[in-house]
């Protein structure tokens, strides 16, 4: 059979946990949807970021709001290009016993990237600082380079088998040197009949708006080549960086290809007819090609050129193709070399002609150089072009997903870690967004890294601002709540813990202390309602200054009584010693309380105070509207017994066994009288009770010589 005392203790442990629930499953709903915003807020910044970039990329015009986005999005792009495994190559020896050729190899393969493995169909012939001191030692002149240099060399490569020459030099004016100059050229490349030219296309601003300026080469050049090209580059405003390559520029009713482009397309034996055609498609060599389009020029009162691009796949840093230096086709003897050696080296191939000398100024800021050559530019597109290898951005779909993937698992790190433990993981994430971008570029897919570390920013701090406001929220419920029932520092100590782990119903061992006004009864009937709230506040305002003072937590006043807890909710191993120390304090600020009332010709007042240690039920308990951080069981109910039974004692605090032994446990000196077994109202078995008279060095008056001092 059940006492009813417990029956009420498990009544009211029922009714705790059913009210704790429904304060939990309101946080968790708040917290819920607070993820739910959060996360949507911020995966909506990422798509924002990504469509800004599309549209950039389809050729849209900036905006204000997106302009700070691009440079962003560009340094996490270059990252990407830089951590990509580029180690900067030694520059190619001039080579060619076999050899040294198998050499060079071996030291190529080191730094060659898998999508131009090998990179056979394309070399540069460079307009290098060797070239220029070999033809200084030859009495020619330099810069500019006569005519007569590029006739010689246009005859050679076509005698060792070079299928088309590509000049990354604008030959628009005619030459300085003289029309004997210009005619050996036109001569060499009517006889070559492989040779593309270089031409320009820009805008220039003219009375009433804007005009598209075509700069061509000098006419008798261009009636004989084979083929034009333009060598515009699609360049970035922010930072004149190079990170895509001009495939061709609508220019009236055609699309004007690139150098690199027509170069390609005439390696592989078509005709300008068909590239055009292909281009109308948007494809090459059956291709599709994944253009980009970049907005040149725009102002005011012009849209700009719009350059049909591609990403570059970038084959190394500068030098990733072979370089062979002008000067050793028309020395090769100085070389070392014969015809044979450079046929090994032009059969079939490729060439583009470009200047990469010191003097030059045609180099370029790029992912994985600060002075990459234009004409590798060139030669990096046309190789793009061959192999069908070309950079792609990650679908739109596929970025939208991810951001939305990552931003959720920062959120959710950041609710259930909290920030500062949340952090390292978040950086974690970071770096896996990295590693993947690597990954995808291994496939040539670009994925755009910068919507995610905004978006998932934005996740971390939202989330951080609103954690922050929940403990703000939490240290005022807390404060509200519990300020008038315990000391400030036990208040520090409860807003450090969680809701759950404050109100959640739990078994604890700790000490609870009662007290009851003797006498008052007395006071009530014989004064004034207000004097008598007045004397009782006064009272109280001393008693609860002193269980403060030993960190007591005040559970309830009921009438003139005071319920005190020690051990909860903070737990305190010395709770029995606290709890004691308190009750004789206590005391003795009673009697100095009485002596002050006898002056106000009042009434005496004398309080009596039972303290037991056991285990109890620790919570919050209450309706919605108002709950109360208490304990309940068996052990509460024996303190309030203990305190009654002062008066059939004459004692004025009474404990304990299990109260007295833990005092002497802790290390307390605790001066008692013991009283022997009594049998507690509500409880079967006898329990073994104490007077305390004193502990430590503080005793209350009646503590006798005779009286039984226990130490520890």
């Amino acid at each position: 059979m059940f006492h009813s005392t417990q029956v009420s203790s498990m009544v009211r442990a029922k009714a705790m946990e059913m009210n704790l629930l429904a304060r939990q499953r309101q946080q968790r709903r708040r917290n819920f949807y607070a993820f739910g915003v959060i996360t949507l807020f911020s995966a909506i910044v990422g798509w924002n970021y990504l469509d800004n970039l599309f549209g950039f990329y389809a050729g849209e015009s900036l905006t204000i709001f997106s302009a700070w986005q691009l440079p962003l999005h560009t340094l996490f792009y270059d990252l990407c290009f830089r951590l990509h495994g580029f180690v900067q190559p030694k520059p190619a020896p001039m080579l060619l016993p076999e050899e040294k050729e198998r050499q060079w190899q071996q030291k190529v393969s080191r730094w060659e990237d898998g999508a131009f493995r090998h990179l056979p169909d394309i070399v540069i012939v460079a307009v290098d600082d060797q070239t220029i001191r070999s033809l200084k030692q030859a009495g020619i002149p330099y810069p500019p380079m006569p005519r007569s240099v590029y006739s010689e060399l246009v005859r050679r490569l076509k005698k060792v088998g070079a299928k088309v020459v590509a000049f990354d030099l604008h030959m628009n004016l005619p030459s300085p040197f003289g029309e004997e100059d210009d005619r050996s050229f036109e001569s060499a490349i009517s006889q070559a009949k492989n040779v593309v030219l270089a031409c320009r296309l820009f805008p220039e601003r003219v009375s009433g708006g804007f005009v598209v300026t075509y700069e061509g080469p000098h006419q008798p050049f261009a009636q004989k080549a084979s083929g034009v090209g333009l060598i515009e580059m699609s360049m970035d405003a922010w930072d004149r960086a190079i990170r895509a390559a001009t495939v061709a520029v609508p220019y009236r009713d055609e699309r004007l290809p690139s150098l690199a482009t027509i170069a390609a397309a005439f390696w592989l034996g078509k005709s300008e007819e068909q590239l055009q055609q292909e281009l109308q498609k948007g494809q090459f060599n059956g291709n599709p090609l994944p253009l980009v389009f970049y907005r040149i020029g725009a102002e005011e009162n012009f849209e700009g050129l719009i350059f049909a691009s591609l990403l570059l796949n970038f084959a190394g840093p500068e030098k990733a193709f072979r370089h062979i230096p002008l000067e050793v086709i028309l020395f090769p003897e100085r070389n070392g070399l014969t015809n044979e050696d450079l046929k090994r080296l032009f059969d079939g191939k490729l060439v583009f002609v470009g200047d990469t000398s010191e003097l030059s100024k045609d180099v370029f800021l790029t992912p994985v150089s600060v002075g990459f050559p234009g004409v590798e530019v060139h030669a990096t597109l046309a190789q793009m072009l061959l192999s069908g290898k070309f950079l792609r951005i990650l679908p739109r779909i596929w970025s939208q997903g991810l951001v939305f993937l990552f931003v959720a698992l920062v959120t959710a790190l950041v609710f259930a870690l909290r920030p500062l433990r949340a952090f390292p993981l978040v950086l974690l994430l970071a770096a896996i967004v990295l590693l993947l971008a690597l990954k995808l570029l291994d496939t040539h897919l670009i994925l755009p890294t910068a919507p995610f570390y905004v978006s998932m920013a934005v996740a971390f701090v939202f989330s951080t601002i609103y954690l922050q406001f929940a403990v703000e929220r939490h240290a005022r419920h807390i404060r509200q709540r519990f300020e008038r029932f315990m000391a400030p520092s036990m208040l520090e100590t409860l807003i450090a813990a969680s809701e759950e782990e404050l109100t959640s119903p739990r078994r604890i061992n700790a000490t609870v202390l009662f007290t009851d006004l003797r006498g008052f009864t007395t006071i009530s009937e014989e004064r004034a309602p207000e004097e008598v709230a007045a004397l009782l506040n006064e009272h109280f305002e001393v008693m609860t200054s002193i269980i403060y003072r030993h960190e007591g937590t005040v559970s309830k006043f009921i009438g003139d009584a005071i319920m005190a807890l020690f051990g909860a909710p903070v737990f305190q191993p010395d709770h029995a010693t606290r709890a004691i120390r308190c009750a004789v304090e206590m005391q003795k600020a009673m009697d100095e309380l009485r002596l002050k009332l006898r002056e106000r010709n009042l009434p005496d007042l004398f309080m009596r105070i039972g303290i037991h240690t056991g285990e109890m039920v620790f919570g919050a308990i209450g309706s919605k509207r108002h709950s109360d951080l208490t304990v309940i069981g068996d052990t509460v109910n024996v303190a309030s017994r203990l305190e009654g039974m002062n008066k059939e004692f004459g004692s004025r605090i009474l404990a304990s066994e299990t109260t007295y032994e833990a005092a002497k446990s802790s290390g307390a000196n605790v001066l008692v009288e013991e009283v022997g077994e009594v049998v507690v109202r509500g409880r079967a078995q006898p329990l073994r009770v104490y007077k305390v008279l004193g502990i430590d060095d503080i005793l209350l008056p009646e503590a006798k010589i005779t009286a039984i001092s226990h130490t520890s």
